[in-house]
C-alpha cells in the first residue's frame, strides 16, 4: 500500500512552443499508433470496422444513420490533420490539439462543433495521468479522439451492440453527451481515487504506523493533482457554455436536456474537487500538528533534564570554586555529604516532576 502513496508527479514542464508558427507536430507524451475504428448504426442496423488507408469522413456517412469515428492515439499527424482540415476545423485548433499543453476550448463552426479537453485516469500503478481529448459533431456524425488507448468508451461500445438502447434510437449530438458522460466518469473516479490516497495518508498519521512512507511527498503530489484536475474541470464548466448557445443547431431540443444535466454534472464535479481540497488541508493540518506535538514531547522531555540537572550543576559550582576557606573541602565527610546532596535533590526533582505528571 505504502509504495502507492509517493507517486512521481506529472506536472512536467512543457517546452515553449509557437501556437502560430510552423509545422503542425504531436508535442504529446503518448508513443501509440494512430488507429480508428468506424461505427455506424442506427434502430435497426449496427456496423463496426478497423479503418485503414487514407479516410474521407463524408463519403463514409450513409442517410438515416449515425457514424461514430473512434480515433486512438495522435501520433499519425497527417491523417488526422486532413481529417479535421475535410471538417473544416481551423489551423490554430488543429495546433491545439497536439500541443503539449493541455488547451479547454468549444468551437462551434457552421457545420460542426469542435471540443477539446484534458482526460483524467489513474493508471494500474495508481498514477494519475492525463491526456487530450477531442470531440467533433456533425450533423450525422461524431468523431472522438484521444491520445491513450484507455478504455473510456468501452461502455458505450457495448450498448451500440444492443438493438434496444436508447443510444441507437438517437442522433449523433446524443452520441457525443454519452461520451462527454465517459469522460466526466473518469473525472469522478480520478478524484474519488486520490481522496482515497489521501485518506491513507491521514490513517498513517493519525494510527503512527509506516513511518517509512514519505508523507510530505505525498502530499504535495496530492496538491499538484488537485491542481491538475482543477485546470481540467473548472475550463470545461466555462466553456460547455459555447455547446449550450446551439448557435449551429446540431443539438436537437429533445436533446438539450441531457446537454443540461452534463453541465449539472460539472458543477457536481467541481464541488467533488472542493471535498478533495479540503482534505489535503486536513491531512495537512493534521501533519503539522503531528509535527508540533513531536517538538512539544522533545522539548518536554529536555525541561525534564534541565529541571533535574540544573540545581546539581548549581551545587557543584559552588564547591568546585577555588576558595582558601570552604569547610567542606577539610571535612572527613565532605565528598560523601555531597553525594547525598546530590541524590536527595534528584529524587525530590524526580518526585516533583512526577507529581506533576510531566512524564
Amino acid at each position: 500500500m505504502s509504495k502507492h502513496l509517493v507517486r512521481k508527479s506529472k506536472l512536467g514542464k512543457y517546452k515553449k512552443e509557437s501556437l502560430v508558427l510552423g509545422d503542425i507536430t504531436y508535442r504529446g507524451s503518448y508513443n501509440i499508433p494512430t488507429s480508428i475504428e468506424h461505427y455506424q448504426y442506427n434502430n435497426q442496423s449496427y456496423t463496426d470496422k478497423k479503418m485503414q488507408g487514407e479516410i474521407k469522413i463524408y463519403d463514409c456517412l450513409l442517410p438515416n444513420t449515425v457514424s461514430w469515428f473512434q480515433i486512438t492515439g495522435l501520433t499519425d499527424v497527417d491523417k488526422i490533420k486532413k481529417i479535421c482540415k475535410e471538417c473544416g476545423i481551423e489551423r490554430f485548433d488543429i495546433r491545439n490539439l497536439f500541443a503539449g499543453q493541455r488547451v479547454t476550448k468549444v468551437v462551434s463552426y457552421p457545420n460542426i462543433s469542435f471540443l477539446l479537453l484534458s482526460g483524467c485516469y489513474v493508471d494500474n500503478e495508481k498514477n494519475m495521468q492525463t491526456e487530450q481529448i477531442a470531440f467533433i459533431l456533425g450533423k450525422d456524425f461524431v468523431i472522438s479522439m484521444q491520445e491513450s488507448s484507455t478504455s473510456y468508451f468501452n461502455g458505450i461500445v457495448e450498448v451500440l451492440q444492443n438493438p434496444s438502447s436508447q443510444l441507437r434510437m438517437k442522433n449523433a449530438d446524443y452520441l457525443l453527451c454519452m461520451l462527454l458522460n465517459c469522460v466526466q466518469g473518469q473525472y469522478v473516479e480520478t478524484i474519488y481515487s486520490e481522496i482515497e490516497i489521501m485518506s491513507e495518508v491521514e490513517d498513517i498519521l493519525i494510527d503512527k504506523t509506516d513511518q517509512q512512507v514519505n508523507v510530505m511527498a505525498s502530499m504535495r503530489e496530492g496538491r499538484n493533482n488537485y491542481l491538475t484536475l482543477r485546470r481540467s474541470v473548472s475550463p470545461l464548466r466555462e466553456e460547455f457554455a459555447n455547446i449550450l448557445h446551439n448557435t449551429n443547431g446540431l443539438i436537437s431540443s429533445d436533446n438539450m436536456m441531457y446537454f443540461n444535466d452534463f453541465d449539472d454534472k460539472l458543477r457536481a464535479v467541481l464541488n467533488d474537487l472542493e471535498i478533495y481540497n479540503e482534505t489535503l488541508r486536513s491531512v495537512l493540518e493534521i501533519y503539522y500538528n503531528d509535527n508540533s506535538q513531536r517538538m512539544n514531547e522533545i522539548i518536554k522531555r529536555l525541561t525534564v533534564v534541565s529541571t533535574i540537572f540544573i540545581p546539581l550543576t548549581f551545587i557543584v559550582g559552588v564547591w568546585g570554586m577555588n576558595f582558601k576557606i570552604m569547610p567542606e573541602v577539610e571535612w572527613k565527610y565532605g565528598y560523601l555529604f555531597a553525594w547525598l546532596v546530590i541524590f536527595a535533590i534528584t529524587l525530590i526533582s524526580v518526585w516533583l516532576l512526577k507529581k506533576k505528571r510531566w512524564f
